[in-house]
This record gives C-alpha cells, structure tokens and sequence, in this order.
C-alpha cells in the first residue's frame, strides 16, 4: 500500500527534526512555522477552498464565518451547475435599529432591490446579473441583492489550522514544508546563517514546483479546451 495523500502537521515537523538530526527542545517553534507556511500556501497558492451552505437574513445580510480569511465567491444553484453572484460594491451595507431590533430601512436605501436598465437587440448590453453582493469586510458581513430569506453556498479560503482538532496537510506538501523550516532556522541557527538567501531559493524553487502541479491540465483536459473551440462553420 502507497503513503497517505494526507498527513498531520505534527507529523510533518517531527520527521523533519528526525531528518536533520535536530533536537525536540524546539518542537514548538518548528510546529509554529510550518503552520504559517500552510496558511501561507492555502492563501496564496492553493486551489482548496472552504464551500459552506449558508443562509441569507432576511435584511439581505450574510455573517462571514468566523475561520473566512479571503473571498472565492457566492452561488446559488442552477440547473445542475453554481450561478454565480455578482459584485457590486455600492450596494447599501447600513441597517437601522428600532429599539433593539435591526432592519433595513427602505427610506434610507436599504435593502432596496436594485435596477439595471435591460435592453434587447443587436446593441444590447451583456452582463447583467439578478444577484449581486457587496463585501464588507469591517463589519464581516456581506450584503446580498436579489435573494433574502433563503440559502446560498459561499466559497472562500481559510488557513486550514484547526484549532480544536488535528491538522492535515497533503503529502505532496512536505518538501516544501522542510524548505521553509530550514529557510527560517537560519534566522536562529548561526550555522546556516551564511546560507540564508540559498536556502529562500530553496523554499521559492519547492513552493513553484508544486505551484505548477496544481495549475498543470492532463492530456484530456487540453483536449476538451481544444475541442470546445472548433467548429465545421468558419468562425469570424
């Protein structure tokens, strides 16, 4: 039987001390930076993201979950397939209290539906979408048109650290994992000091390696992209 395709990140560090004959003592330390290469990696290189079924107040207002650190977007189902939302960002995102009860007040713009102008014939105008959404990232809400009272699914990214649990991470992930924890020991380790800017590109070359792994096409899916364009009809 192969390896697992996940491992814990536990795991992870002790095999990397246990691989470069290095001491326990700083097990913690070496933990702590392999958790900020992974959320490094989940923020900017991953294709994993977090799909959550999520419900729409009826004030039009989503409550971002508490682990969502970057948006990905907002669907509602659609013959089979996502319909995706559409951002808008001056759509209204104030609400009014009457007493201790929020809600939108329509005199002030709030929760109004919006309006596009739609027109049909050869000048019309792409692009108009019946749902839209606005993010507002300092109240940690998003607020939504076209929808209310209902379920979407939000996608977003989070930094895949759990805190009340184990933490897996993808085999395929550990060199680059052990790049990263050699680069940053040479800020504490005066021997590898000296090697400091090689060990980065190290850690650079390994993160590009698997960068390109996830972005690569297999044979039939170039094959579907190539197909998907041709036509016995001349095209202009």
């Amino acid at each position: 039987m192969a390896t697992v395709a996940l491992v814990d990140i536990e795991q992870v560090v002790s095999r990397y001390l246990l691989k470069y004959k290095l001491s326990t003592d700083d097990y913690f330390i070496y933990l702590e930076h392999a958790c900020d290469c992974f959320k490094h990696f989940r923020l900017y290189d991953s294709d994993q993201v977090e799909t959550l079924k999520i419900a729409v107040s009826v004030n039009k207002i989503i409550e971002m979950p508490t682990d969502m650190q970057t948006f990905v977007d907002l669907y509602i189902p659609l013959n089979g397939q996502w319909w995706s939302f559409s951002e808008r960002k001056y759509i209204v995102n104030t609400t009014t209290f009457t007493g201790l009860v929020e809600g939108r007040d329509a005199d002030a713009g709030e929760g109004v539906d919006l309006t596009d102008p739609r027109t049909t014939g050869y000048g019309a105008s792409g692009g108009v979408n019946d749902y839209n959404y606005m993010l507002d990232w300092e109240a940690r809400r998003i607020f939504v048109d076209g929808i209310s009272d209902d379920t979407v699914v939000l996608a977003y990214t989070s930094s895949g650290i759990e805190v009340s649990g184990t933490t897996q991470i993808p085999d395929m992930l550990i060199p680059m994992i052990d790049a990263y924890l050699r680069w940053k020991s040479s800020y504490w380790l005066p021997e590898l000091a000296r090697e400091r800017q090689l060990l980065e590109k190290d850690y650079n070359n390994e993160r590009l390696s698997i960068r390109n792994l996830i972005n690569s096409m297999s044979y039939s899916q170039w094959r579907d992209v190539i197909l998907s364009g041709v036509r016995q009809s001349p095209k202009r």
